[in-house]
């Protein structure tokens, strides 16, 4: 790391994110004022929600490397100096434009139930630890899925990347061993969760005492997991799937209670899919199939909005703040949830109608439902489909997400996660362990740590992958690819791409304001409109929204996305826009 790049993020670390943990106790430098979070480019760019992984991608991209291998080296980077969020430990998907043949690539490197696992795996369980989210689905060994990021990253170099791996995992080899500050964001964490993160040996030492969380702009090494990535450069998938290290992996899962076994490893593969798409508001929306839910649910809710009357759209570009536009969005998503509760499982052991649900009756079904000043009930909009057979199995989803854009014009679209904060608070090799088991239905009609309901499709069984709501997209107009999008927060992710989505190319909002803007949410279950502390509507579109029924509740965030925009006419070129919600700035050139 440059020391440049280092002093400018222990500043960012120490200034630019309030904590309720004590870091606007510490003064803000007054020479220089907080880095802009969204940055114009001419030739490439990366938006991370981290500033050295962004710097991390676009050094990539300068040595020759393309989307692809940007991408992975972010990736790699996040996992080391973001452990709450993602890391090698988890998975997640890559959705990847090629500009040469104008293809999109989707890739499925969710993580995997062990071949152990069954639909009452969970029954009768205590709990194995005290503290937030400390059930067996998300704390210790049985909350964590077979990871599927090595397999993922591995793939992707080798698909579509022009350098070798271990050049691609150098820099963040460099981090893990010569250390790095951690960000207000990951630290206000480690303080709810700091006592479990003390019962793992590797996490413990990340803590200068015995109690309270992690300061802001800690420098924190990470020898252990330095190790591991230089294998993975060296060897590949190949080195944590098989070998010394998935020894330790599944030696460390089964101590903390976990069903691990070398065999789940050495099964682990990527899987390619055809991602979703559909044409709404004059654009082409190309998103995440099965099993996440959540490109589903953007497509859905988008064509309900594009199937309104004119009427119920802003009429002043530039902002989102207009209840009727609001209230049409909230809707507009309850029916979708619905669906994912219903239908959603692994695509690979679970029949899914897509086609049905996305049908223009299905659609216009869900229009003739919409009030323009009444809230309805989200059972109003839960429209069964009468299937030839039941959706059972044939015979035989703490999160990051990441844009780039290359100098050729490919765009890779990533998300990749632990699930919860710290994964499972546990790790392997020095690699932060995931508690993606969470994200399957514990029992049907059980929520999760997001609220979303657990239906049949998705009971954990052996080799399934949990429905999620990653959803990396990429938008088209005419001429070619318009926006690069994607976010964390668990069931959050796709209202707030959509939002996003919605502000910079319907209503023309500048990509900064677009990811700066309020949002707000509704996922059917529990009945209430989420609305930020972060970027609080007016009180005035809340009184209206309230008025039409709407039961508001407040949240810290709805989301973090990142997002690229590429521009038109007279636009930058490209400008690339990261979350303020989470502190992290694009790089590029």
């Amino acid at each position: 790391m440059t020391r440049s790049l280092f002093r400018a993020f222990a500043i960012l670390a120490l200034g630019a994110l309030s904590s309720p943990l004590g870091a606007q106790n510490v003064p803000e430098p007054e020479a220089e004022a907080p880095p802009a979070f969204a940055r114009d480019f001419t030739r490439h760019a990366v938006a991370a929600d981290q500033p050295i992984a962004s710097q991390v991608g676009a050094e990539i991209l300068e040595a020759g490397g393309n989307a692809a291998d940007a991408a992975a080296a972010t990736m790699l980077a996040l996992g080391v100096v973001n452990p709450a969020s993602s890391g090698m430990g988890g998975g997640g998907f890559l959705l990847y434009y090629k500009a040469s043949d104008q293809s999109l690539t989707f890739l499925d490197f969710r993580e995997r139930a062990p071949a152990a696992s069954s639909a009452s795996m969970y029954d009768d369980v205590p709990n194995p630890g005290e503290g937030p989210a400390a059930r067996a689905s998300q704390l210790g060994g049985l909350a964590s899925g077979v990871p599927g990021e090595p397999a993922g990253i591995d793939m992707m170099v080798t698909r579509f990347g022009a350098l070798p791996l271990e050049t691609v995992v150098a820099p963040s080899v460099k981090l893990a061993e010569d250390g790095f500050p951690m960000t207000a964001y990951v630290t206000r964490m480690t303080g709810p969760f700091g006592a479990q993160m003390r019962e793992d040996d590797v996490m413990r030492e990340w803590f200068a005492s015995e109690q309270g969380p992690i300061e802001p702009g800690t420098v924190v090494r990470r020898p252990t997991l330095g190790r591991t990535l230089r294998a993975f450069g060296e060897r590949g998938a190949q080195a944590i799937y098989d070998g010394p290290i998935a020894r330790e992996i599944v030696s460390r899962n089964r101590a903390r209670g976990g069903i691990f076994t070398a065999q789940d490893l050495r099964d682990y593969e990527v899987v390619e899919r055809e991602p979703l798409s559909a044409d709404h508001f004059g654009l082409r929306f190309v998103t995440a199939p099965p099993p996440s839910a959540g490109g589903y649910t953007m497509l859905q809710s988008l064509a309900i909005l594009d199937g309104l009357p004119e009427r119920y759209r802003p009429r002043t570009p530039g902002s989102n703040a207009n209840a009727g536009w609001l209230h049409a969005v909230a809707e507009s998503w309850k029916g979708p949830f619905f669906d994912r509760q219903r239908y959603f499982g692994d695509p690979d052991h679970v029949s899914l109608p897509i086609a049905q649900m996305l049908s223009a009756d299905r659609v216009a079904a869900r229009i003739s439902a919409f009030h323009p000043t009444l809230a309805m009930p989200s059972a109003d909009y839960d429209l069964p489909i009468r299937l030839d057979e039941r959706v059972t199995q044939p015979d035989n989803t703490g999160t990051s997400h990441l844009c780039v854009v290359d100098g050729e014009g490919n765009i890779a679209s990533v998300t990749t996660t632990v699930n919860l904060p710290f994964g499972a608070r546990y790790t392997a090799a020095g690699i932060v362990m995931n508690d993606e088991m969470d994200d399957f239905a514990r029992a049907v009609g059980e929520a999760n740590a997001f609220g979303l309901v657990g239906g049949a499709p998705n009971l954990p069984g052996p080799g399934r992958r949990p429905v999620s709501t990653m959803s990396p997209t990429i938008v088209f107009d005419a001429d070619g690819p318009r926006l690069c999008a994607g976010a964390a927060g668990g069931s959050r992710i796709v209202t707030a791409i959509q939002q996003v989505a919605m502000n910079t190319l319907l209503l023309d909002m500048p990509l900064g304001d677009a990811l700066s803007a309020p949002r707000i949410h509704h996922q059917g279950t529990p009945n209430q409109l989420r609305v930020e502390e972060f970027a609080p509507l007016p009180e005035e579109v809340q009184r209206e929204l309230r008025a039409r029924g709407h039961v508001i509740e407040p949240i810290r965030n709805v989301a973090v996305v990142q997002a690229i925009r590429l521009g038109r006419g007279d636009e930058p070129a490209i400008t690339a826009g990261c979350d303020p919600r989470k502190g992290g700035l694009p790089a590029g050139r």
